[in-house]
């Protein structure tokens, strides 16, 4: 079992302990992690181990077909919900952290072993241990429980998921996990809290260590929004704005003016004016506050430049982040003193301390200010999560969307059809050849111009058709498929039965004079215009050919009569 360090740590400047935090995110999925950083125990999930770190993101091996909603990380394991309402977990396991029910460290994702029938709506990582929120309102633990954050009444590890002994009635709507404590916001507005209590970041007027939820005790007629715990500090975000901080304070981290250790909650000193939307807390003693201009607050430790602002001076109140021009952030996640933010635009900015590549910008200098994290090529990143030393991001592939259309959807036999495909392709410029099929069989194909393929046809038999049109892709855009379309053709208008009369019949080698004026008749010659007609083509050919033998039939016949 790893050493605590995390008691010691409390008493100098720059813990050795990690929280991943993020603030509130629209519901995000992809189908790519990303990671970054230091990968000592494999908490890259890539499939090896490198204890000087990656520098820049690359993927994290998923099983196929994962569709990932929220990731984070603690001292050296990583942690990812996906959106089926599972867990997977990698890295370091020496005290059950990835929750599968074994000890062993994992190069890449496992399953943790949720109890049956149960669904998970969102988790939490704390140094070593995991919150899970079920879509019942309770709540799983698993990993370390040195003091007793795991909320079972007991201080002993877990390796698969317990339920938190919650008050009776007890409903939860979000969790948030610090280093070595535990926090639950109610659907009653309450919030409890379990785990280490030293620093009095229980907030419950005590430095009494609790293995049970113990309620916070928040001043009268506060009315608590959202959670965030760090390393021995708590925060909450009120309805009516105002950020509420308890627990240790040497660093500044409650942004309360002081550097003096709370038991129960005190006011931050938000500037006037600003308005919060989202609080996150580190366990690098530092916090921070999203605010209503996408704008980032930022307070506490500022030895590796974490708060940055362009300085590694400490601030006990909080002061703005020095973000690039037009940068709007939605979700900051930070590990131990370094911090990751996503922006509206979807671009991932980092600073702080970088001894592992955990800014992902390529190198390993530590940065005072945001610098962009270099992401993956076409991905658009949806969310993001820290661990101690390694920065997550959730990812979509780049992709494409081809849709189908025909005109018209309904036809006589021989009627023309024409099928249009359209290409969009967020990443790159769709180029090259769409691929029509008629009931799975194709059709024909047509090369993209301005991103549409167009494709005539006249010869499809009478019934009903199901067209597809298959995009092939190209460097920068994958392949796609349409949806199905559906085209009707109809008997044509001529009487099946009819006989042509002599004068109508033509001499052989001859071409069949046209139908009537209107839509063509069963005697027009069927056939496909555009490129790789195929089976259209083959169609045609065979009632061409067909129609010709009965028609020397019928002459040879007449003849002979």
């Amino acid at each position: 079992m790893r050493v605590s360090v995390r008691r010691f740590a409390a008493a100098v400047a720059g813990a050795f302990m990690a929280l991943a935090v993020t603030g509130p995110v629209a519901a995000a999925e992809g189908d790519e992690v990303w990671s970054w950083g230091r990968n000592q125990y494999g908490q890259l999930g890539n499939g090896t181990l490198n204890a000087a770190g990656e520098p820049v993101p690359g993927p994290v091996s998923l099983p196929s077909g994962t569709t990932v909603t929220a990731v984070s990380g603690g001292y050296g394991f990583s942690i990812a919900l996906t959106a089926d309402g599972e867990v997977l977990a990698w890295g370091y396991n020496d005290e059950g952290q990835l929750g599968d029910g074994t000890y062993t460290r994992t190069t890449e994702p496992v399953s943790v072993d949720l109890p049956d029938g149960v669904t998970i709506t969102a988790i939490s990582v704390g140094d070593d241990h995991t919150l899970a929120l079920t879509s019942e309102g309770t709540v799983l633990a698993w990993g370390y429980n040195e003091w007793g954050q795991l909320g079972d009444g007991s201080t002993s590890d877990r390796n698969t998921p317990v339920l938190v002994d919650l008050p009776a009635g007890t409903v939860v709507k979000s969790i948030s996990a610090g280093s070595g404590h535990s926090l639950a916001l109610t659907s009653t507005g309450e919030v409890l809290a379990w785990g280490d209590n030293d620093f009095g970041q229980l907030g419950d007027g005590t430095t009494t260590q609790r293995e049970t939820p113990v309620e916070v005790t928040l001043p009268a007629g506060t009315t608590v929004t959202e959670i965030a715990g760090g390393g021995d500090h708590s925060l909450a975000l009120t309805a009516t704005g105002d950020v509420l901080a308890w627990g240790y304070n040497a660093e500044g981290q409650l942004g309360d003016g002081t550097t003096t250790r709370r038991t129960t909650p005190v006011t931050t000193h938000i500037p006037p004016g600003v308005t919060v939307t989202a609080i996150a807390a580190a366990s690098g003693f530092i916090s921070f506050a999203l605010t209503s201009t996408g704008e980032l607050l930022a307070w506490g430790d500022n030895a590796y430049g974490q708060l940055g602002d362009g300085t590694t001076t400490r601030r006990t109140e909080p002061i703005m982040v020095h973000l690039p021009a037009g940068a709007s952030v939605v979700q900051v996640a930070a590990g131990d003193d370094h911090v990751i933010a996503l922006t509206s635009g979807g671009r991932i900015f980092a600073w702080g301390y970088n001894r592992y590549g955990q800014l992902g910008d390529g190198s390993t200098t530590n940065r005072s200010e945001p610098v962009e994290v270099e992401q993956p090529e076409g991905s658009t990143i949806v969310a993001i999560g820290s661990g101690s030393y390694h920065g997550l991001a959730i990812a979509r592939a780049p992709s494409t969307t081809t849709t189908l259309t025909a005109e018209p959807g309904k036809a006589r036999t021989g009627e023309a059809v024409t099928f249009t495909a359209e290409v969009d392709c967020p990443s790159g410029n769709p180029t090259g050849t769409v691929v029509f099929t008629a009931d799975g069989d194709a059709i024909g194909s047509a090369a993209l111009q301005d991103g549409k393929a167009t494709l005539t046809v006249t010869g499809l038999p009478e019934g009903r058709h199901e067209i597809v049109a298959a995009y092939q892709g190209n460097a920068d855009c994958p392949a796609s498929t349409s949806e199905t379309v559906v085209v009707t053709i109809t008997a044509c208008d001529v009487d099946p039965d009819e006989t042509p009369s002599p004068d109508e019949t033509p001499s052989p080698g001859e071409t069949p004079p046209p139908g009537p004026a209107g839509p063509p008749s069963c005697r027009d010659f069927l056939a496909v215009t555009g490129p790789d007609t195929g089976l259209i083509a083959r169609t045609g050919l065979v009632v061409t050919l067909t129609g010709a033998l009965v028609l020397l039939a019928v002459v040879a016949s007449r003849r002979r009569a």
